[in-house]
C-alpha cells in the first residue's frame, strides 16, 4: 500500500501558525477529531504528549509525535509544516507528522514510521514538499515518489548505518583512545571493506586484567593498578587482529526484526552486525529494539 493513501488534504496544514510542538499536536489532533466526541480528543492528546515526555521522535528537523489507542481501528496521518520552525528538544523542526493507529495494529504502525522515515530521509524529495502550496499537491509529490508501507518489516528498517569502524592493524592503544573519545561500546574490524572481527570495550579491559585476578575468589586486596601495567606497557604493540573476536552472529538486511531479538537474548549481545556479501552495511543494537520497536 502507498505511504500517500493514508493522507488526506484537510489534515494536511501548512504555513501552519504554531509555536510549539503541543501546539502542533493539540491542533492537529483537533481537525482529526472532529467527529469523535470532545472526550476521546483529550484522551488522544492525553497519550501523545505521554509518549513525548519520554523522548519525542526527532531527526533531521522532523518530528512524529505519535500514539497507539485502545479501539482503535483506523490508521491517520496529520502533517503540519509551520510557518516558521518549532524548537522540539532542542532541534528547530520544520515538519510534523502525527500518526493515530490501534494498540492492536503494531506492524502496519511501525511500517508506517518505516515509510515515514524514508520521505524524511530523501532531501530532494523533502524540498518538493516544502514547495508545495497545496495540501493536494503534497499528497501528489508523495504519491510520485511511490513509497510503500509493506507488509512486513525488516532489520533494514531499524538497523543504524553508521556504526564505529576499527582497522585490524590497529593499535590497542589507538582503540582505547577511540572509545574514550567517540563514546560507543563496540566496534567493527573491517580490512578492505569486508567484516572480519568485532572488539568491545569489554574485551579491551578483559585484555588487560591477569588470569591470576580472573580466578581469584576475593579481589579486595587488589587495590592498585599493578594488574593493569602490562597492558599499558604493551598497548602500542599489540594489534587489534591479535585481540579482535570472530562474527559469530549476523544478520542480512532481509532478516526478520522477530529473528534479530531472539538472536540478541539467546546470545546474550547488544549488539549485532548487519552483512551482505561479507560487507557489513549495519548495525542493530538492543537500544534499537527498545527506541524503535518497544517504544516507538
Amino acid at each position: 500500500m502507498k505511504l500517500s493513501s493514508f493522507l488526506h488534504p484537510h489534515l494536511i496544514k501548512i504555513k501552519h501558525k504554531a509555536n510549539s510542538s503541543e501546539n502542533v499536536i493539540k491542533e492537529l489532533v483537533k481537525e482529526i477529531c472532529k467527529e469523535f466526541s470532545s472526550n476521546f480528543e483529550d484522551e488522544v492528546i492525553k497519550i501523545i504528549m505521554e509518549r513525548e515526555r519520554l523522548g519525542p521522535t526527532v531527526e533531521g528537523g522532523v518530528s512524529i509525535p505519535h500514539a497507539r489507542i485502545e479501539g482503535f481501528k483506523d490508521l491517520i496521518i496529520a502533517i503540519s509544516i509551520p510557518e516558521k520552525p518549532v524548537s522540539v528538544n532542542g532541534e528547530k523542526v520544520k515538519i510534523f507528522f502525527l500518526i493515530l493507529t490501534s494498540k492492536t495494529s503494531s506492524k502496519l504502525y511501525l511500517n508506517t514510521l518505516s515509510a515515514l522515515a524514508q520521505l524524511a530521509e530523501n532531501p530532494k524529495l523533502m524540498e518538493r514538499v516544502f514547495l508545495c502550496k497545496k495540501s493536494e499537491d503534497i499528497i501528489r509529490v508523495i504519491e510520485e515518489a511511490d513509497i510503500k508501507v509493506k507488509e512486513e518489516l525488516t532489520v533494514k528498517d531499524i538497523m543504524e548505518e553508521e556504526f564505529p569502524i576499527i582497522f585490524p592493524e590497529s593499535t590497542l592503544k589507538e582503540t582505547i583512545d577511540f572509545f574514550y573519545k567517540e563514546g560507543p561500546l563496540f566496534a567493527l574490524v573491517v580490512e578492505r571493506e569486508n567484516l572480519i572481527g568485532e572488539i568491545t570495550l569489554l574485551e579491551v579491559v578483559k585484555k588487560g586484567i591477569p588470569h591470576y585476578a580472573m580466578n581469584l575468589a576475593n579481589l579486595r586486596f587488589l587495590k592498585t593498578i599493578e594488574p593493569l601495567e602490562d597492558i599499558l606497557q604493551k598497548e602500542e604493540r599489540i594489534r587489534i587482529r591479535e585481540v579482535m573476536s570472530p562474527v559469530t552472529v549476523r544478520l542480512t538486511p532481509d532478516s526478520s526484526i522477530v529473528e534479530a531479538m531472539v538472536k540478541m537474548v539467546k546470545e546474550k549481545r547488544f549488539f549485532i552486525p548487519v552483512v551482505q556479501r561479507e560487507k557489513a552495511v549495519g548495525v542493530v543494537t538492543l537500544k534499537d529494539s527498545i527506541t524503535r520497536i518497544l517504544r516507538a
